[in-house]
């Protein structure tokens, strides 16, 4: 056995070292010219990729964590600035995203076409990057088949498009950064432009977002294990002094970011570092597949396969055991040995396990965003693996194994479509996505712009309202817009300033809007609890609004308090300050009125006693029952009632269809 391990590690050695192909030199050169059918074909590819991303633009909704830069980029106070000009607009991200969408808010306002269209073309670069770099280490044939494989990935197409993270600069910079460092390396000069850039690139991904800084350390490690042979002898030559002036630059850049970063983050106990790499491991796939993105926006997630996640990573560990398998098995210098591309595989490789590693001792991270750091460092390892293993091969076998790895592609392509299709399925239908990713967040902006203006005040009760609407809403509206989901979380009827908590949320004098999630899609449930807990000892001070249109009543309730609020708070600890109203249903008009079509139409307005979601039942002429509809409260359209026949809606309690909480007949006049 030690004999074989012996032998084994040699062969490896001499597969990197062979004297025979500088690694610089590609097996098969690729074509310094791009030819038209290689520009249309790219061309091709990225315009699919655009198609996919910008797919039904308005879904999902604007999403809290995509409207971070929002306010700093349209001239509204950021976390941090100086001297006006934004700097942060969180406590670890940039304001580099508000800097680039200053202008294109200045001329084309604030939309979802407006906030998502850039971040899609900024994702078109990345691709190209891409493209270049792998046509740069392997071939223009491969660098096609690569940039498919990433054209149809849903992690990349799902979170670029609503930029979740964020992450799309992330991607640009990285990718920028990987083809310059390359091009640096074939270059003889240790100071050049591509050094620079790849600099600057690094700087301002770690500017964009701190946690950039486990890419740059993970290439920065790298770089240095696998091409240090060619770093040495850019080395070679240059003052001592100098060189250690470099080191002293790196070490000082180092500790300067040890210093933004250390704060931030809290070490982990080694005891959960084992649960944390399953965690972790468990998220890319699910990451990868599309699974993430399926499960956090909508409420019935579809089934998607998650072995795409690990199968790139199997693939490229089965394409370097064969290959290596070959070159031991026929050794001598007449067998071709693409050393570049093994050296652009393991430096791939070794940067996904150094930035795994990385998120793996972050504890606060653990989002798939994070995990969507990896790519495309996976692909680009196992395209380079599947590249060496075809080229040890002899000439006539080289087809057949390029045909066999095409097939295994297009079953991999496949799964991830059929993930993207998964995903488009639901995109039709806006009632499909939990509350906080809702498409209806701009019918609700539209709805504050012309009802906003009666009101003195409007306050989000729940997390994921304030900022798109702030963003969405007209400047006069959203200028009345106040996040104050924390007050609600927060409060609590034992503690000592409950009474005063209820008093200030509540003023007569204020006439406000309360807006917030209905029980199903509510993000913080106590907030929302806590709100109609306050309410009620307020005197039910804020009054639902049943004018909401049905698409809205959905997702969202609104409550109205103030011009007309009268007397004091009920007192704290008395036993009807927290008796909930009761439950109704009714419907208007009823009898629906005689018309010229065959079906009328009635509204169903139903209201919970105590806020949780209810659910609508009706019975035609006696027969089965059906749900209608559900939800804490109302309204819900009913367009098919007919003459001679009666409609009884019930309305129960919770999901399990046991208590009744009202009922209501209606009938339709006849001509």
């Amino acid at each position: 056995m030690t004999t074989k391990f012996i032998r084994f590690r040699y062969s490896i050695r001499a597969l990197l070292q062979n004297p025979k192909q500088r690694w610089l030199l590609p097996l098969v050169a690729p074509s310094k010219n791009w030819g038209r059918p290689e520009q249309l074909t790219l061309l091709g590819l990225l315009l699919a990729f655009t198609a996919f991303a910008t797919y039904q633009i308005h879904s999902p909704g604007l999403y809290m964590d995509e409207m971070d830069f929002v306010a700093a980029a349209t001239g509204k106070r950021p976390y941090r600035s100086w001297l006006g000009i934004p700097l942060m607009v969180f406590p670890y991200i940039g304001a580099l995203k508000a800097w680039i969408y200053t202008p294109i808010f200045a001329l084309f306002g604030v939309s979802a076409v407006s906030i998502r269209l850039p971040v899609v073309l900024i994702s078109c670069g990345t691709l190209g990057l891409g493209y270049v770099l792998v046509r740069r280490n392997l071939t223009p044939g491969w660098a096609t088949a690569f940039t498919a494989a990433c054209v149809v990935h849903p992690g990349f197409v799902m979170q670029t498009k609503v930029d979740w993270g964020p992450v799309v600069l992330m991607l640009f910079l990285k990718a920028l950064c990987l083809y310059l460092v390359v091009k640096w390396l074939e270059s003889p000069r240790l100071f050049s432009w591509s050094l620079a850039g790849a600099t600057a690139a690094c700087g301002l991904g770690f500017f964009d977002k701190f946690n950039f800084i486990w890419f740059v350390v993970a290439l920065f490690g790298a770089t240095l294990v696998v091409y240090w042979r060619e770093i040495r002898a850019k080395l070679t030559g240059v003052p001592k002094n100098l060189v250690a002036a470099i080191a002293i630059a790196i070490i000082a850049a180092g500790a300067l970011v040890l210093l933004i970063v250390l704060p931030l983050v809290q070490p982990p106990h080694m005891q959960s570092v084992s649960r944390r790499v399953s965690q972790i491991w468990s998220l890319y796939e699910f990451t990868s597949a599309g699974g993430a993105t399926a499960f956090l926006w909508f409420k019935r997630p579809p089934t998607i396969p998650l072995w795409p996640g690990w199968a790139v990573l199997a693939a490229t560990a089965s394409f370097l055991l064969l290959a290596l398998a070959f070159y031991r098995h026929r050794p001598g210098s007449n067998f071709p040995v693409h050393s570049r591309a093994l050296r652009f595989c393991i430096w791939c490789l070794l940067m996904f396990a150094a930035i795994f590693v990385q998120i793996v001792l972050t504890p606060q991270a653990g989002g798939p965003h994070h995990t969507l750091m990896l790519f495309p460092l996976d692909l680009l390892a196992c395209f380079a693996a599947a590249f060496l293993f075809t080229n040890t091969l002899s000439v006539r076998k080289r087809y057949v194994a390029t045909l066999l790895e095409g097939i295994v592609l297009l079953i991999w392509v496949g799964s991830e479509m059929q993930s993207l299709q998964s995903h488009f399925r639901r995109f039709r239908d806006a009632s499909s996505f939990r509350g906080g990713w809702s498409p209806r967040v701009e019918l609700l902006a539209d709805y504050l712009n012309i009802n906003g203006k009666h009101v003195d005040a409007i306050y989000c009760v729940d997390w994921g309202i304030g900022h798109q609407l702030a963003a969405l809403c007209q400047p006069d509206i959203g200028r009345k817009i106040r996040d104050r989901w924390p007050t609600f979380k927060d409060w609590s009827a034992q503690k000592p300033d409950a009474q005063a908590a209820v008093k200030a949320t509540f003023l007569p004098q204020v006439k406000a809007l309360y807006l917030t999630f209905t029980q199903e899609n509510s993000v913080f449930p106590e907030a929302r609890h806590h709100f109609l807990q306050m309410n009620s000892l307020a005197g039910n001070a804020a009054q639902a609004v049943t004018l909401v249109p049905p698409a809205l009543g959905e997702v969202y309730q609104a409550f109205e308090s103030g011009a007309g609020a009268t007397g004091e708070p009920a007192p704290l600890n008395t036993a009807s300050a927290l008796t909930p109203p009761a439950a109704s249903i009714s419907a208007d008009p009823n009898p629906v009125p005689a018309g010229q079509g065959r079906r009328g139409r009635t509204t169903i307005n139903w209201q919970t006693s105590d806020g949780t979601i209810g659910e609508v039942y009706v019975v035609t002429n006696g027969g089965a029952e059906t749900l209608f509809a559900s939800g804490s409260n109302g309204p819900a359209e009913a367009p098919w009632i007919v003459a001679d026949s009666t409609y009884e809606f019930r309305l129960y309690s919770g999901t399990d269809h046991k208590t009744l909480l009202g009922r209501v007949t209606v009938t339709r006049a006849k001509n």
